[in-house]
């Protein structure tokens, strides 16, 4: 019992972490960061008993005590995971999974009386904004932290090919690669940065609702699950591709504001 307790707590700990790498990756990165701390309570639970029956046997406790001090740092470190990048995925999760079944069943999707329908891009409907304003803010997290991954990979490969693999659409790597290890600091600083937070800063804008749509379509991408990111001169457009999130354009990256 000793032993599964330290297992749950390195358990927790790893999930911990894969839940915090995650956090723009639907569903599969709640389900890490809500396991944290969910793993970690039950090891607590395993290292008391643990510890009461060698108390009462009069054994040694040390493993127990182990198991007990990993997996309240685990907790503790899990839960503050679940309540930050946690409670973003679950947004970014409901914004891009299942988008077709919900809206079957969203009321503000519903035919309204003398025909059209009550859509998210509908400007007298609020709920809809509201929506699209998440949705966009949460894709800019998934944006920031591919932007990220860039940067770290054109660091050792200077020629951008090994962050072209994993960061661009595979339909644009021939165009973009050479652009990717350009990006700079302040690039980087205005594409993760709202303009409600200061300068400099970029605005997110739903691309269905945008001619640029066809960049998307034409990658045989879900228009409704892309964003436009501008700032100044500077666009990005990121997808969620269902499997994973990827940069379909980038242009005039460095001319921010």
């Amino acid at each position: 019992m000793p032993v599964a307790s330290i297992i749950l707590g390195i358990v927790a700990l790893l999930f911990m972490i894969g839940g915090f790498l995650m956090t723009g990756v639907p569903v599969a990165g709640a389900v890490l960061s809500f396991g944290a701390p969910l793993s970690a309570l039950v090891g607590i639970v395993l290292a008391g008993i643990a510890m009461s029956r060698a108390k009462r046997e009069g054994m040694e406790s040390g493993a127990a005590v182990a198991g007990l001090v990993v997996n309240i740092i685990a907790f503790i470190l899990g839960l503050a995971v679940a309540l930050t990048c946690g409670l973003c995925n679950v947004c970014f999760s409901a914004s891009t999974v299942g988008a077709g079944s919900a809206a079957a069943n969203n009321p503000f999707l519903q035919p309204q009386q003398g025909g059209g329908f009550n859509t998210p891009n509908d400007p007298n409907n609020p709920f809809g904004q509201l929506g699209q304003q998440l949705a966009g803010e949460m894709s800019r997290l998934s944006l920031t932290m591919t932007l990220a991954s860039a940067q770290l990979g054109c660091a050792g490969d200077p020629t951008g090919a090994q962050s072209a693999a994993t960061t661009l659409h595979p339909s644009v790597v021939t165009q973009y690669q050479g652009v990717l290890c350009t990006i700079s600091e302040s690039a980087h600083e205005a594409f993760s940065r709202g303009c409600d937070e200061g300068t400099p800063c970029s605005t997110v804008t739903a691309l269905s609702s945008t001619p640029d749509a066809n960049k998307a379509t034409a990658l045989g991408l879900d228009a409704t699950q892309c964003f436009l990111y501008q700032s100044g001169q500077a666009r990005i457009i990121g997808c969620n591709t269902g499997q994973d999130y990827r940069i379909v354009a980038l242009e005039n990256v460095n001319a921010v504001q």
